[in-house]
């Protein structure tokens, strides 16, 4: 069965870019998809959330892409859904409640008509993508039902060692039938197309890869044979669901490996055997796989914005008119995403993190209000909460997954405006002066320092930290424009709070860095022996002086990070490019382990072997003597000194700044709250969401 892919008038040809808010934009043309058409270029590319429920979409999933639906989305390309009869009953058991979503099992159907119908009242439409792992599923993972993990070949995942079962002919034909039949149930449901996940490592692309392919059947040893399941995958899925409906398909344009991978070069002939087939509507070009994922979702300054533009491009060229091109790949902005349409690179652009951060983003663009557009700042704490086995959230809106509470149109006015005072001015505090100003209540917002932003004031100053001035900026729009009064440079006491001054106080007071050498890991004692020495600083008044002068700390530096975080690395960076000798020593058996989670160390660790930094897990610092550091082995105590030490910097445990909230709940004259940091030092995500919370309750 091969199909004759349809002339469109609608495909994007190369052209001079033009206003994004005028009516010339390529953006705002109606594009055709197949049987689809959409009224704009712009559309979410599927990315994980964890709303589901019983495998099923769930009220909290739909409002969630409801809300980008009302924000002028024309296309949403659902989360990842199972296919596979075999993994409906395990499906059950990846995550809380069953979020996973499956297409396989009839019983479903109702469930995506109510997504379908949520989506098409705003003039959206939706298309579900259609996964399965392979190597990377992982085995045991229905407990009444184990089995081995299954892959084109007997290669392991990049980030396992079980040697997969080789899939034979009759699992291979089992599984291509159900890629169809859940096509049919999501056709019934009124989905209005599918996309076949063959990127990111996950199964399809697991046969185009050599890396994962040593077969030499009909299925692997040439490139025409490695496409031959995907090319079955499409057969199956018109025959299930005719001509008249869209499908497409996902796909890596380069999987980062050299020769042993996908290749760009690799990528063009896979897509042209694709484009003759007929089978596919359009491909969505990505990139990356399981051996280099941090290229799928870029961390915070790690690439250019469209980074992927040209492989658009080269994509485009070799499928001409016969599919459509739809581009990821960091695109941030309406300007930026008419450039990538209007050079011919893609059809629609994909603007996923984008419209995580601003469901409104193209409302407010278009409407002259794009300095109200909360950007999208890369910290993958939406990415994060996948490898935490949580839900997603998005440090930047606190309302994501939260839209039925706290989603356009819920703020209400306070009942009674009241003098607020905020005292703190980072995040949380930030936060919380903004929601409650727009609520109505009168807020005063202190700041002991010359700056907002807390913590992130410093963090900005870091090598490819600097969009964190964009929450900042973000925040303290708010602030200005709902008339929160900002007095920086007092350090505000209860003096300055009580006595009738103020209706209630809101403490956003944050944290300081620990000095003792607390550690979770020492129950034996209270600190490290020689850590008030003068040469011992902790890592924030560390990272300010070296940020002043890479030279100040000295000629040699020991950086114990007990925290994992992106601070002491960076400050590490920092030292090591302007010719410091760095060691960070660490008691876990990998440095920076939170950078694991957001994709961040992947881009980070090369730049500290650049940077000639030295890197020493599984060790612990005994104790701090005069320009020496005895350092020893976590498991086996095996000790050595480290000598001519000029510096020990200390990046360790946080303490809240509580004192002020303790000293007005003593004195009980006016009421207060705290949050954020002020109340456990946590993450930058925690110190928004309470600020958010509170705002809205006061």
């Amino acid at each position: 069965m091969r199909r004759r892919p349809r002339q469109d008038p609608t495909a994007s040809v190369a052209r001079v870019a033009a206003d994004p808010m005028t009516p010339e934009s390529l953006l705002w043309t109606p594009l055709r998809i197949g049987a689809t058409t959409v009224k704009n270029r712009i559309m979410l590319s599927p990315h994980r959330q964890a709303y589901g429920d019983d495998n099923q979409p769930t009220d909290r999933m739909i409002a969630y892409y409801v809300e980008r639906a009302k924000g002028g989305v024309a296309l949403v390309d659902g989360e990842s859904t199972s296919v596979s009869r075999r993994l409906a009953r395990a499906s059950a058991e990846s995550g809380p409640s069953g979020w996973r979503l499956t297409a396989w099992e009839e019983r479903v159907i109702p469930a995506f008509a109510r997504l379908a119908e949520a989506l098409h009242a705003h003039d959206c439409k939706i298309f579900m993508e259609f996964s399965t792992f392979g190597v990377n599923q992982g085995a045991r993972i229905d407990f009444d039902d184990w089995y081995p993990v299954r892959g084109p070949s007997r290669v392991p995942s990049p980030g396992g060692t079980e040697i997969p079962w080789e899939m034979d002919q009759g699992y291979i034909d089992e599984l291509v039938e159900d890629y169809g039949r859940s096509a049919a149930n999501m056709q019934k449901a009124g989905i209005d197309g599918v996309e076949v996940h063959a990127a990111h490592g996950y199964l399809p692309m697991q046969f185009l890869s050599p890396a994962f392919n040593k077969r030499t059947d009909r299925y692997g040893g040439s490139p025409r044979r490695n496409a031959q399941l995907l090319v079955e995958i499409g057969e199956s899925i018109r025959e299930w669901v005719g001509d008249d409906y869209t499908v497409g398909m996902r796909f890596s344009f380069d999987e980062y490996v050299g020769d042993a991978g996908v290749t760009p070069e690799l990528a063009e002939e896979y897509l042209d055997i694709f484009a003759a087939t007929g089978f596919y509507d359009f491909f969505s070009i990505s990139s990356g796989s399981y051996h280099s994922f941090h290229y799928a979702v870029p961390a915070m300054g790690s690439v250019p914005q469209a980074f992927l533009v040209d492989y658009g491009k080269r994509a485009k060229q070799v499928v001409g008119d016969r599919a459509k091109i739809f581009l990821a790949g960091r695109i941030l902005d309406l300007a930026t995403a008419e450039r990538v349409v209007s050079s011919g690179a893609a059809d629609m652009v994909a603007m996923v993190r984008a419209h995580m951060a601003d469901p409104f983003l193209i409302t407010k663009t278009l409407e002259g209000r794009e300095s109200e557009v909360v950007r999208c700042v890369g910290a993958n704490e939406c990415l994060a909460t996948g490898f935490r086995g949580r839900r997603m959230h998005c440090v930047m809106n606190p309302a994501v997954g939260r839209e039925q509470r706290w989603g356009e149109g819920t703020l209400q006015p306070a009942e009674v405006a009241k003098r607020i005072a905020v005292v703190g001015a980072g995040p949380a505090g930030l936060r919380v002066a903004g929601v409650a100003a727009r609520r109505g209540h009168r807020v005063t917002l202190f700041e002991e320092s010359t700056e907002v932003g807390g913590h992130l004031d410093l963090l900005k100053r870091l090598p490819t930290r600097g969009d964190w001035q964009k929450m900042i900026d973000n925040l303290t729009r708010v602030a200005d424009d709902t008339g929160v009064e900002v007095r920086l440079g007092i350090a505000a006491g209860s003096a300055d709070l009580a006595g009738g001054k103020f209706d209630e106080v809101v403490c956003a007071t944050g944290s300081v860095w620990d000095r003792s050498g607390l550690s979770g890991g020492r129950a034996d004692r209270s600190g490290i022996p020689g850590a008030d020495a003068p040469n011992v600083l902790d890592v924030a008044t560390a990272a300010r002086r070296a940020l002043d002068d890479p030279r100040a700390l000295g000629a040699k530096v020991v950086v114990l990070d007990d925290c994992g975080a992106y601070l002491p690395l960076g400050l590490a960076e920092v030292l090591g490019s302007a010719g410091v000798d760095v060691e960070v020593i660490s008691r876990f058996a990998v440095i920076g382990q939170h950078l694991v989670e957001t994709l961040e160390l992947p881009w980070m660790l090369p730049r500290l072997a650049a940077a000639g930094v030295t890197l020493t897990p599984n060790h612990f610092v005994e104790a701090i003597g005069e320009r020496r550091v005895e350092v020893y082995t976590t498991w086996n105590k095996r000790t050595r000194i480290v000598e001519d030490v000029d510096t020990v910097v200390l990046a360790m445990l946080r303490s809240p700044r509580d004192e002020l909230y303790h000293e007005l709940l003593v004195g009980g004259t006016v009421p207060v709250h705290r949050i954020g940091d002020a109340v456990s030092p946590r993450t930058t995500s925690d110190a928004t969401y309470e600020g958010e919370k509170l705002g809205r309750e006061l």
